[in-house]
């Protein structure tokens, strides 16, 4: 028994601790670099720091050694400025890195869908920020209609969408390597809760303790509980005058309840005020209610804020700004934000504004 135990921990050992011959040969374009150090290194907590150096010999470099396979490395030009480094998975084989205008991996198999990525989403990304340009330069020049900020809106979303599928890809097939969770530590927050959810259930302890990613399970958790179908988590700030109020002394009381978190700070939040309005006016006197949770941080700002809108509905608020627990407590990606109660506090929808509101409240107060 003894002997078969032993046979299982090496086994274990070995699986975790699995280590390869690597080559990783390169080239550098730029003959000014000619005799300078080139750097392999690894990220740590204290930053970079290098493993071994080698120098640019006839615009070529090698590394070669034996490594953990589990392990990114990253190269870097001593000198070069900006400060470039390449991310490299030290699969067994042979790892070319050329270093031109921009820098390229191949000749290993994950490190060259990792470098196909990079370009790929740095192809799709140049697309999006020339949109923004052209936007940009229509509406300086008064030429830009809705129908066309429409459209170049509707072509950054699918462009926002192909990049993250992208990623979300990539990680999933590769979560068993360095690579994968290199590519997932540096996207996750661009992905969809669901996403991240999914991932993050296959990463091990070690990964989820990072402070950046445990950050992000917080938030997840967050999430859950203040999902539909969820009653409301409650809360207790102050009104305009400095008087306590909690969340529950309106929510849950029979009628639909809006708790609007905004800040008068927020250019979006203040445009969608009078439309606010508009529907405070026309449902306030068939069962509803609207509790504004402002995220200010000063007092002034905020009542001025509130007597220049025209504001009647409640206002609460901690005004401790972006430091605000509330943004945690309900998971806020950004304002405006909003969820929407029913008469037992059970919320029934979440970031609801314009048409959206509209056809809702129809629905629930025809």
């Amino acid at each position: 028994m003894k002997k078969v135990i032993f046979l299982l921990l090496t086994a274990t050992v070995l699986w975790s601790c699995q280590r390869t011959d690597y080559v990783i040969k390169g080239t550098v374009a730029d003959a000014a670099f000619e005799g300078a150090d080139v750097y392999l290194q690894e990220r740590t907590d204290e930053g970079f720091q290098t493993l071994e150096t080698v120098v640019i010999q006839n615009g070529a470099f090698t590394f070669k050694g034996t490594g953990d396979m589990h392990a990114v490395r990253f190269i870097t030009i001593s000198g070069m400025e900006p400060a470039i480094r390449v991310p490299v998975l030290l699969e067994p084989g042979t790892t070319t890195v050329v270093f031109d205008e921009r820098p390229s991996v191949s000749g290993t198999r994950i490190n060259t869908l990792a470098h196909e990525l990079r370009e790929e989403t740095h192809r799709l990304s140049t697309k999006a920020r020339d949109i923004s340009a052209e936007m940009t330069a229509k509406m300086r020049a008064g030429t830009l209609t809705e129908e066309i900020n429409n459209r170049a809106r509707a072509e950054s979303a699918e462009i926002t969408e192909r990049i993250r599928s992208l990623n979300y890809q990539f990680v999933r097939n590769n979560i068993d390597n360095a690579m994968g969770l290199f590519v997932l530590r540096g996207t996750i927050g661009r992905m969809t809760s669901e996403q991240q959810t999914e991932l993050l259930a296959l990463t091990n302890d070690e990964f989820r303790a990072d402070p950046d990613i445990a950050r992000i399970l917080k938030h997840l958790e967050a999430e859950r509980n203040v999902a539909i179908g969820k009653r409301f988590t409650d809360f207790t700030l102050q009104d305009p005058q400095g008087n306590n109020i909690s969340l529950s002394d309106i929510a849950g009381q029979g009628n639909y309840t809006l708790v609007s978190f905004w800040a008068t700070w927020c250019a979006p939040c203040i445009a969608i005020l009078p439309h606010m309005r508009e529907v405070y006016a026309r449902y306030k006197d068939r069962g509803f209610e609207i509790v504004g949770v402002s995220l200010d941080s000063r007092h002034n700002a905020w009542v001025e804020g509130i007597a220049e809108h025209g504001i009647t509905w409640t206002q609460m608020s901690d005004l401790k700004g972006r430091e605000s627990p509330i943004w945690g407590l309900y998971a806020i990606p950004g304002i405006p934000h909003s969820v929407l109660l029913d008469g037992e506090g059970t919320i029934i929808a979440r970031n609801l504004r314009g048409g959206d509101l509209d056809r809702k409240l129809a629905e629930l107060m025809p």
